[in-house]
């Protein structure tokens, strides 16, 4: 395990953002389906409003990924990076597709409805193919 201090900083400043942005989803995601889902009805729009404050930190956690594309300051490491997220964003597209076509032949009756978790879940899985030297 790397300790904190071995970090480069753009990798400090990335954690920390990304833990920033986890932590704000959990506390906005759950007050807002407590919200929602306590006891009264309420006006679609503002059903509308907490879901966009909902992925506001998703879209903040993607926000600081591209952040780090940009401050990695070794063109090498900027590469996998960038191998990394490109392999993510075609796994997930894969996996959609895939889905997809199964609900065309009644296979399924549902998708996938968290896009932004699978891609995140891929970002992780693409990381040793983005460093495989085949």
């Amino acid at each position: 395990m790397t300790s904190w201090n071995k970090l480069a900083p753009y990798m400090q400043r990335y954690t920390i953002r990304v833990l920033l942005f986890m932590a704000s989803y959990m506390l906005i995601l759950t007050s807002s389906l407590a919200f929602a889902r306590g006891g009264t009805e309420h006006a679609q729009a503002t059903l509308i409003g907490l879901a966009l404050i909902s992925a506001l930190p998703i879209i903040g956690v993607f926000w600081a990924i591209f952040r780090l594309l940009v401050e990695i300051d070794d063109e090498y490491q900027r590469l996998l990076f960038a191998k990394q997220t490109l392999l993510a964003t075609a796994f997930t597209l894969v996996t959609v597709t895939v889905w997809q076509f199964l609900a065309v032949y009644d296979v399924v009756t549902s998708g996938p409805e968290w896009m932004g978790a699978i891609w995140f879940a891929m970002l992780g899985v693409a990381g040793p193919f983005a460093r495989w030297k085949a």
